[in-house]
């Protein structure tokens, strides 16, 4: 009887370090998106910067060949 209640105990420290590792693992893998979605956010940013200007020239473009 104690040598069952002794191998229960066991098995459920193993499940629990299993567990444990898991979690570790998908904690890591959600650090690792939130890093790479900030990462990306700023190059967005970035972009538009570009397109505004691009935009504003193309449109005046546009509006000096329709207004002829």
């Amino acid at each position: 009887m104690f040598e069952d209640k002794n191998y229960e105990q066991m098995h459920l420290e193993k499940k629990i370090d299993e567990l444990t590792k898991k979690l570790d693992e998908v904690t890591s893998k959600l650090d690792h998106l939130e890093r790479r979605t900030y990462q990306n956010r700023g190059s967005i940013g970035n972009s538009i910067w570009v397109l505004v200007p691009v935009t504003a020239i193309i449109m005046w473009g546009l509006r000096e060949i329709f207004a002829r």
